[in-house]
């Protein structure tokens, strides 16, 4: 995928409401390119319609263990706390205590990420505007990055769950924001890299057909396949070896079965800037990527369909020519295909169901 000619902001809307499954939004929001200018102001607007809905619903409240110098005994008396920092002096005493509060990690969360869209010289001024008046109804509430250790610390039930898109965003952002450490600006990585958008690119291809394919013919999920294991591999030679036969299962990114027809296609969706590159030592031609087929192939002779089994890799492209092969590999044919994201989205939906329908028809 390339900067040059970057997805479409309606289209990029279009992929994370399916990666997220909030395709509630998908006429809510508006996302003309008038409206929005670029992926972070596109996140920043999803953000904020996000955080609007929570202020009206109300916000997530838990039991936090609190410490506080009190008048009056609350919860238990932490006795060294209260000798050491002399509170009987002033007649109180240090207690702990759980507080059912919103001043918890979930709220500490959005409302940093709510000051670093403020702080942020690339978030449009009217996307500002609405923020800051939602800044203030977390008046009461601290501040916590949403990094690696304090995500690991939340817990998501059916009470908080509307959170579940926030948190996803606000990592997002928090992992492609720089800040300046001498000004405190703060500014934006590319968004499109490819790191940053493939498991975007895997669940809305996941999702779409999901929620596109008839349920009464076509199963959609995205199950693990085992290694095929051969017990007699060693045979003669095991006593030499330490004999592991617990390898990690591989999780597939797609897999669509005809309940009917009796045929499994498994798909890889791959984020890559080119579905093709230069051959070796020959920069005049170019071939597929080695590698890819080699992972997709173990997919299907692993997998334990009873069926006719078929494989494909889809990359993404931002041009007007793509590619559609077939690859006759022995008990395991590939096809490769890539999606132009730049185009109409009437146009996009059409093209990955008509090509899911010529494997499993």
């Amino acid at each position: 995928m390339t900067t040059k000619a970057p997805i479409p902001i309606q289209n990029l809307f279009y992929m994370l409401c399916y990666a997220w499954n909030i395709l509630s939004i998908k006429d809510t929001v508006n996302v003309s390119s008038e409206k929005i200018k670029d992926s972070y102001n596109l996140l920043g607007r999803i953000f904020s319609y996000g955080v609007g809905k929570l202020i009206r619903q109300g916000f997530h409240r838990c039991y936090i263990e609190t410490k506080d110098e009190l008048s009056v005994l609350k919860g238990k008396i932490l006795l060294t706390d209260t000798i050491n920092k002399s509170s009987l002096v002033r007649k109180k005493i240090y207690c702990k205590f759980d507080e059912f509060t919103s001043d918890n990690l979930f709220n500490q969360i959005i409302k940093y990420t709510l000051c670093c869209l403020i702080k942020n010289q690339a978030i449009d001024n009217s996307l500002k505007k609405d923020i800051k008046k939602q800044i203030i109804y977390f008046s009461n509430i601290g501040e916590a990055q949403p990094n690696k250790n304090t995500l690991q610390k939340l817990k998501y039930n059916r009470n908080n769950y509307i959170y579940k898109l926030l948190i996803s965003i606000a990592s997002m952002l928090y992992n492609n924001t720089l800040v300046n450490e001498d000004d405190g600006r703060v500014a934006f990585k590319d968004f499109y890299r490819e790191e940053q958008m493939q498991r975007v690119y895997e669940l809305f291809l996941l999702n779409f057909y999901m929620l596109n394919l008839d349920r009464e013919i076509y199963h959609v999920h995205a199950p693990k396949i085992s290694w095929s294991i051969d017990e007699t591999a060693f045979d003669g030679i095991e006593g030499l070896l330490d004999i592991d036969t617990k390898i990690t299962d591989r999780r597939t990114d797609i897999v669509i079965e005809n309940k009917k027809e009796k045929i499994q296609f498994i798909i890889d969706a791959k984020y890559y800037k080119d579905a093709l590159i230069s051959a070796y030592m020959d920069d005049t031609s170019e071939t597929y990527r080695t590698r890819h087929i080699d992972q997709i192939r173990g997919y299907i002779l692993d997998s334990t369909f009873n069926g006719k089994k078929y494989g494909a890799l889809i990359y993404p492209t931002v041009y007007k020519s793509e590619i559609e092969k077939g690859l006759p590999i022995k008990n395991a044919p590939i096809l490769i295909k890539t999606i132009n994201l730049n185009q109409e989205w009437q146009k996009i939906e059409s093209d990955l169901l008509s090509f899911a329908k010529i494997i499993v028809k």
